[in-house]
């Protein structure tokens, strides 16, 4: 039989003995193809939500204080910010730089936090090229920060809270990028990172820890550069830290700002895992979802940890110690902080505080939920996106999560007449009817009952103002009665506005 004849190796093919390829580009070749404008793409993703809800509720006393700090000279700025404790200075400075170009009106002002919030969907795809996460897994995580109601919220917070949520999200981002590159430009970039992430919360700190803790099982040249940053990172800290020392010690109270932390509920680590997540305001829809999310990230640890020791690992696939990174940034920091809150006596449990893991517990849910069987069909990602079709219609139905200054003001306007003295107990409920008043109106600032004077004027407090007893009380202790008397409500905080005449 004769051999079959061979063709040389640079023989003529025709081209129709090539099957052509009539299939759809898969979703990694389509995020390859778009490269640098898929973050793009996430920031204005994010920005969906977030710009139509800037002024969905008017600045509480908190953003307005930030805006008055901001508004000092540098000098008086600095020292009120170290006397506030609660804060470093990082987000402040930010906000002055932006006043001056734009003012301080309230669109203008919430703008600032919420440009952070979009880079926020920027950074997550950054993270999630570096975890190696996988285009379906990234796509995933975009959508799932889209619905979440929590980062939606303080988006539009004149406050640091978006900024720390960045911020900590390009650090797990950059400490990966360092340990593949090992130049100086990269430890350079994640050194700075840190710097400013601790610069602009004390909880950032949580993240350079939960890094530094994850770099144990990392090869010995990776974990020292993570070590030597988070040095660097302390020293650049230790000035401002000093500072603010040293004014508390001089301070009969120096923890007064965050008496207000209450103890968590058992279950508060779970309603922050959704409120991550999202939240479709149905109890039952919601307890399925952190089933089924719970679920997927107890089948990736499983199947990580019956992985034989040292196999050869695809390139394609996030590594184990990537995964470990996120669980710890992510999971292991808001349980941490949980049960220390329970445990010691002296809670510091706020869910906005724990902003930095929303960012790793967001990627690995969805690289968890990418990777569960079979995943050539991928009906689990589909289901995740139809939880964030459910979540994000849920978003503009939710109830304002802010006190309605404006409405509330608009009502004692109407109401007073005269007299147009309007004193305030407190400088809680005086920020914002300083800020918002109607004309005409006078806002003075008592500081307790005692200041009042004597005629007729009404009087706005809250309800925590008084720690015993009620206000009826306490006004008719001093000779006043009330005359009339307004009163709202929202998520607990209470507000009186009363007539009253001695």
């Amino acid at each position: 039989m004769p051999h079959a004849r061979i063709p040389p190796r640079h023989a003529y093919v025709p081209l129709t003995s090539y099957p052509l390829r009539t299939t759809r580009p898969t979703l990694d070749e389509l995020a390859a193809r778009l490269g640098w404008a898929l973050p793009a793409l996430a920031a204005l993703v994010l920005g969906i939500f977030r710009l139509p809800e800037l002024t969905r509720s008017p600045l509480w006393y908190d953003e307005i204080f930030a805006v008055g700090v901001a508004s000092l000279p540098f000098a008086d700025a600095m020292r009120a910010i170290i006397a506030d404790h609660t804060n470093p200075p990082l987000f402040y400075l930010l906000l002055k730089g932006w006043l001056a170009m734009g003012g301080d009106g309230d669109h203008w002002v919430r703008l600032l936090p919420c440009v952070f919030a979009m880079l926020l969907g920027a950074a997550l795809v950054w993270l999630a090229r570096e975890v190696r996460a996988g285009a379906r897994a990234g796509v995933l995580a975009v959508a799932l920060a889209a619905a979440s109601p929590l980062l939606v919220d303080l988006a539009n917070e004149a406050r640091a809270y978006s900024l720390l949520a960045l911020l900590a999200c390009l650090a797990l981002a950059a400490v990966l990028r360092d340990r593949e590159r090992r130049t100086r430009e990269s430890f350079a970039l994640l050194t700075l990172v840190n710097i400013a992430l601790v610069h602009t919360h004390y909880f950032g700190w949580l993240t350079v820890g939960a890094v530094c803790l994850a770099a144990i099982a990392w090869p010995r040249e990776s974990a020292g550069r993570v070590w030597r940053s988070a040095g660097l990172t302390l020293l650049a800290f230790l000035p401002w830290a000093g500072t603010v020392l040293a004014h508390a010690m001089q301070n009969p109270s120096p923890l007064r700002n965050v008496a207000w932390i209450t103890t968590p509920d058992p279950a508060a680590p779970l309603w922050l895992f959704r409120d991550f997540t999202g939240r479709s305001g149905a109890a039952s829809v919601d307890s399925a979802w952190l089933a089924f999310a719970g679920v997927a990230l107890v089948v990736l640890a499983v199947r990580r940890l019956r992985a034989a020791r040292g196999a050869a690992q695809s390139v394609d696939e996030p590594r184990d110690d990537h995964l470990l990174l996120l669980a710890l940034a992510g999971l292991a920091v808001p349980i941490a902080v949980w049960a220390v809150s329970v445990g010691s006596g002296h809670s510091i449990w706020v869910q906005r505080y724990l902003l930095g893991a929303a960012a790793p517990t967001i990627l690995l849910t969805a690289i968890a939920i990418a990777s569960l069987p079979p995943r050539g069909r991928a009906p689990w990602v589909l289901l995740a996106f139809a939880w964030v079709t459910a979540a994000c219609v849920a978003l503009p139905q939710r109830a304002p999560a802010k006190f309605d200054w404006r409405r509330f003001i608009r009502r004692i306007d109407v109401a007073a007449g005269s007299p147009r003295d309007v004193f305030a107990l407190e400088g809680f409920t005086a920020a914002p009817l300083q800020r918002y008043a109607r004309a005409g109106m006078r806002i003075h600032v008592v500081r307790s009952l005692d200041e009042l004077p004597a005629g007729e004027a009404w009087l706005v407090y809250r309800r925590d103002s008084f720690a015993s007893g009620s206000a009826g009380d306490a006004l008719r202790a001093r000779g006043f009665t009330t005359v009339t008397a307004l009163s709202a409500e929202t998520v607990g905080q209470r507000i009186v506005a009363a007539r009253i005449r001695q």
